[in-house]
């Protein structure tokens, strides 16, 4: 749950980023995460719109689910057409919609985006080396288990084994949540219109050449 909040917050500083430039912008997240974007608002004069669509656990989110593998089952069956619906009212409220950005996990969305004829821009949260490191485990050019020695990765120095992602240094854990970190969220990130990084380029600058 922690997690979850942790990337509504990434995309709700990428939001006031959009704003600063002039855009309209609404964020969207699920109806429990938006309860808590309300009361932790602090900028009141914002113009960033809100919206919620349904992860299929309106009153208590990922922790009414039995476990995590039922909470991200209910969220791809409900959590699209939530999204269509928002969507259709938005475009019949004289503020049409012209561009999904969505967290690159949630990669329905870019389908969603394309039904309705929209940019799709996937917007990967985490950092540009983590998820480099997740695209070369997916690509298979990082093999899973690791080895003992040390791992050598396009853009960064010489790695340790324990200095992976916990997902992949401890392989097994959370399965359903690594299955989405390592290969779901690259599926159709090749179609996407954009791909939007959660980065610092000058400290990261030979990850994002090299990627």
């Amino acid at each position: 749950m922690e997690n979850i909040k942790k990337k509504a917050a990434s995309c709700k500083r990428f939001a006031k980023r959009l704003e600063h430039k002039g855009l309209k912008v609404t964020l969207v997240t699920t109806y429990f995460i938006s309860k808590s974007l309300h009361r932790d608002s602090s900028s009141p004069s914002t113009s960033i719109g809100l919206e919620a669509i349904s992860d299929g656990y309106d009153e208590g989110g990922s922790a009414q689910a039995e476990s995590i593998e039922a909470y991200l089952e209910r969220f791809w069956q409900i959590g699209p057409r939530s999204l269509c619906e928002l969507v259709e009212k938005m475009n019949g409220s004289g503020v049409p919609v012209h561009c999904i950005v969505y967290d690159s996990f949630l990669l329905w969305a870019l389908d969603v985006a394309k039904k309705f004829g929209l940019v799709g821009a996937a917007f990967l949260t985490q950092s540009c080396v983590v998820d480099c490191i997740y695209y070369h485990v997916n690509k298979g050019l990082l093999k899973l288990p690791l080895p003992d020695n040390q791992l050598l990765l396009p853009g960064m120095p010489p790695l340790e084994p324990q200095d992976m992602p916990s997902f992949i240094y401890h392989l097994g854990s959370y399965p359903a949540v690594a299955d989405m970190v390592i290969k779901y969220q690259f599926d159709n990130i090749d179609k996407a219109d954009w791909v939007l990084c959660n980065t610092f380029y000058e400290l990261e600058e030979e990850v994002i050449i090299s990627f």
